[in-house]
């Protein structure tokens, strides 16, 4: 099923579409395979799985410190690729591949977008990709299947925006705030006019992301956008639980649930 499928079918469903965020091999390989099980198990309905990178400029601190303890634990993207296509022997929860543009360079282009699809993965997301510099990128991830994920701010342009809606074959990310990644206590005051603009602009599916930490902010979000997308909180459980290891997937599956449950309207 592709991202846009999906979403559409949670939405007919009655309900927002939860995107969840994890760095691949953070806390380390085996219990982040763990949580990808978990996450599927507990309500998400994509998954995004993080490339750990060692200047992620758009992530902070807490997103930052999962990248360290990823690399730390020498996570690779042919390690990431193993782990999806091992999740999906038994799962057929939509995953995008999200990360920085330098390793997928390195990668090569058309290679990585090959790759990533021949695993089983749906989407990709380039945090760091201009849309208006996305031309070989988008004609890579196009050839191999892939659906390419383009992020709007509250800073984005008229014609930024105009240019990601006629590029995007997939829904489109809203950051929710100017800043980096990371759990915020309040949303903007301006989110929900902002995403209303967006949705003015494009037929695409919206998702928000960037901040949102809890069912309060879920729920403020219900009937302004399709999706959301909840990150920073899941790798905050796992970093105030690394002395306690064996706690971290029942927590963040505790934590899924009660995000499932706020996300219908």
């Amino acid at each position: 099923m592709t991202l846009i499928d999906t979403i559409k079918k949670s939405n007919n469903e009655g309900r927002l579409c939860l995107v969840t965020y994890v760095t691949a091999g953070d806390p380390d390989i085996s219990t982040s395979y763990k949580i990808l099980e978990s996450l599927s198990n507990n309500g998400a309905d994509i998954i995004e799985l993080g490339i750990p990178f060692s200047d992620p400029i758009s992530d902070g601190p807490t997103i930052q410190k999962a990248s360290e303890r990823a690399l730390s634990n020498k996570m690779t993207i042919p390690i990431a690729l193993d782990m999806i296509k091992k999740f999906r022997r038994s799962y057929q929860t939509p995953i995008i591949v999200f990360g920085y543009f330098n390793p997928f360079l390195q990668y090569g282009l058309k290679k990585v977008m090959k790759d990533i699809r021949k695993v089983g993965a749906e989407g990709v997301l380039i945090v760091d990709l201009p849309p208006e510099e996305s031309f070989e990128t988008q004609l890579a991830a196009d050839y191999a299947g892939l659906e390419l994920v383009y992020l709007l701010a509250p800073t984005s342009t008229k014609e930024r925006i105009g240019i990601v809606s006629k590029l995007s074959n997939s829904f489109i990310y809203l950051v929710s705030v100017t800043g980096v990644t990371g759990v915020r206590k309040k949303l903007d005051k301006n989110l929900q006019s902002f995403v209303a603009n967006i949705k003015q602009k494009t037929n695409k599916p919206v998702c928000v992301g960037f901040g949102l930490s809890g069912p309060a902010h879920v729920k403020q979000l219900k009937t302004k956008c399709d999706g959301i997308v909840i990150g920073s909180a899941i790798i905050s459980i796992i970093e105030n639980n690394l002395k306690k290891k064996d706690q971290i997937v029942s927590k963040i599956s505790n934590f899924i649930s009660k995000i499932k449950k706020s996300t219908f309207i």
